[in-house]
């Protein structure tokens, strides 16, 4: 058999904790509620977890400490099948993120992410592809300059919104998913901006995705591309919690290891994405596969 196709995932990791209410919470307003649950978060985690579930070989490159919630939440990666490069290993707590979700779908969201000193060194060489999600970017950056276009390996960009030194990754990046809000200051979205990435593409939410790339090599420019509109199957969502970056991962797996073209890991990504919205939580719809 083929090897599996080793998948590196650069960036976030935090500890999100979730709570399920009636409605937001007002200004100095104390609320309750026993609906509440914690799961690891951040978008390349995400990605990651989704990746090694489908079937992937999938390791995360990110900043955790050394903390207990540190080592509870290596040992829980490692239950989804995610191996971890943690960069940091002094005793600072993990990256947290506070979720408040109310019954008709909105949510406020409070990211509480520090600067974490890296203190350690690994060989991320052997890996077939990288995807970035331009967080920690003291190892994202690192990482990516290590990683020589010549030996041919790819480089997936998780464009979900435009963030300090996006011109280094757009200039490296053979792929681009970006957000409908990933716009630079001119308005400009990935179509438009200066990017050498060969694929590109906009997710939308319950919208069709857009595309627009050749299935030809990348900075080739002998082949104009061409746009086109890929579907999203309609659902009735009930949490969209992290659908962004289970689309990341599923597209990661559809293209690199089950070879599908660019289009088709899109539409597969967002078969994928769409069956996580259905239930609470960006974990439930892995017991429904």
């Amino acid at each position: 058999m083929d090897r599996k196709k080793k998948g590196l995932f650069v960036g976030l990791c935090t500890k999100d904790i979730l709570y399920y209410t009636d409605e937001l919470p007002d200004y100095n307003h104390k609320s309750k509620t026993e609906d509440f649950a914690t799961y690891i978060g951040g978008p390349a985690a995400n990605a990651a977890i989704t990746y090694a579930v489908l079937g992937g070989d999938a390791t995360l490159a990110t900043c955790l400490g050394n903390s207990m919630e540190s080592k509870a939440m290596i040992e829980e990666l490692k239950g989804y099948g995610v191996k971890v490069l943690n960069f940091s290993e002094n005793d600072t707590v993990p990256n947290t993120a506070c979720i408040v979700v109310s019954s008709d779908g909105k949510r406020t969201i409070l990211s509480g992410q520090h600067k974490f000193e890296v203190n350690r060194e690994y060989d991320v060489s052997g890996y077939d592809f990288a995807l970035f999600d331009c967080n920690q970017q003291e190892v994202s950056l690192d990482i990516l300059s290590g990683m020589d276009v010549t030996e041919g390996k790819t480089v997936v960009l998780d464009a979900g919104s435009v963030k300090p030194n996006i011109e280094v990754f757009l200039e490296r990046a053979d792929i681009v998913i970006a957000s409908e809000d990933f716009k630079d200051a001119a308005g400009n979205t990935i179509f438009e901006m200066n990017c050498n990435a060969a694929h590109k593409a906009i997710t939308r939410g319950e919208k069709p995705i857009l595309y627009l790339g050749t299935e030809i090599e990348r900075r080739d420019c002998s082949v104009l591309p061409e746009k086109t509109e890929i579907p999203v199957e309609a659902v009735e969502a009930v949490d969209t919690l992290g659908a962004g970056d289970i689309f990341h991962g599923a597209f990661c797996y559809g293209y690199f290891e089950k070879e599908y073209s660019c289009e088709e890991a899109l539409r597969f990504a967002g078969k994928v994405a769409s069956e996580s919205v259905k239930y609470r939580g960006p974990r439930e719809w892995m017991r429904h596969r």
